[in-house]
């Protein structure tokens, strides 16, 4: 790979990269401290969410809700297709984008190749978002269709028929799909910022490896350590006279 300027520095820093942002999904996802993650501690919500949402009538609300999530879900699908389009077109202005980058006192020199390598990474990272923003989005419609098929005690005294299906354990499992949906859609905004950390690579790999400790720390600080984060751990002790009763 050097013959084309793709150094052991490049090799070492695009495999940082990847390793940090592995690291950062176990860390949120499956480590002992996944618990303590914001996203771990919004599930709790989200299941107590849809614990009052079987037992309210009507369910506009609901849908009203979960339709104004799926906004944003979409929004970041359809940027994901924009910036993919638009990496692809780059790939034809490799020659200008290079003799720019030549002009930067900062940025390192490259070849025609190790630019597009560069540009194909970044590719990939926006393809595997939109994926995650596109099964996010799937799965909020199906919440959404969970939530019109949720147990009507009303509907039930209309067709005289006793409700047989439990409350507490159909909310139980909507809340999980609800959380499932949530989760793959953090992942594809996640990837955006480790997208960005990526983009530095274009200047070098010093500024490749920096960027990526830095998007690192703040990913890690907002999952672990953000003022919200800290505010919802004081809803425990709010919380707590009620689960000892």
């Amino acid at each position: 790979m050097q013959s084309v300027g793709f150094t052991n520095a490049d090799a070492f820093a695009l495999c940082f990269f990847f390793v940090s942002w592995i690291l950062h999904f176990w860390m949120v996802n499956l480590s002992p401290w996944s618990n303590k993650a914001i996203s771990a501690r919004m599930s709790l919500y989200r299941h107590r969410w849809m614990s009052n949402m079987v037992y309210r009538s009507p369910k506009m609300p609901d849908t009203i809700i979960q339709n104004s999530l799926q906004y944003g879900v979409i929004f970041f699908a359809s940027t994901s297709i924009l910036l993919i389009g638009a990496l692809i077109a780059g790939l034809g202005a490799s020659d200008q984008a290079i003799e720019l980058l030549a002009d930067l006192p900062f940025a390192v020199g490259t070849t025609r190749t190790v630019w597009e390598i560069k540009v194909l990474i970044l590719t990939f990272i926006f393809t595997f978002a939109f994926f995650k923003f596109a099964w996010s989005y799937r799965l909020f419609n199906y919440v959404i269709i969970m939530i019109g098929a949720a147990p009507d005690e009303t509907v039930a005294k209309a067709k005289q028929q006793p409700e047989t299906v439990n409350l507490e354990d159909y909310a139980n499992t909507v809340g999980q799909l609800h959380t499932l949906g949530a989760r793959h859609f953090t992942i594809g905004l996640n990837s955006y910022f480790f997208a960005l950390a990526a983009s530095a690579w274009f200047l070098g790999p010093k500024f490749f490896i920096a960027s990526t400790i830095w998007v690192s720390l703040v990913l890690y600080r907002r999952a672990f350590w953000s003022t919200f984060g800290r505010a919802l751990a004081s809803l425990d002790d709010v919380d707590a006279p009620s689960k000892k009763n």
